[in-house]
């Protein structure tokens, strides 16, 4: 089987955006980090967001659990679990 890239293979621009933003968000923020489901659909991408501290809000008992003054990050498209 041949399987070709596409030379401009990766993510839309509104989707790097969003990548680039929690990135910059883990970088400058002490407090925890969330995002209502995950930002976007790309388990190596949401695991490393993970891995460095991101957590994913998954139902709306989670979101009630969450302190005041966090960050929370929620997708354009919304999420599933009444978030």
């Amino acid at each position: 089987m041949n399987v070709k890239v596409a030379e401009h293979a990766g993510f839309c621009f509104g989707v790097r955006r969003a990548v680039d933003k929690v990135y910059e968000l883990i970088e400058s923020q002490e407090k925890p980090i969330y995002t209502l489901g995950p930002i976007i659909h790309n388990e190596s991408v949401v695991g490393d967001l993970e891995a460095k501290g991101v957590k994913v809000i998954e139902n709306i008992e989670q979101l009630h659990s969450v302190r005041d003054g966090v960050v929370v990050i929620r997708s354009s498209r919304g999420g599933k679990g009444g978030l």
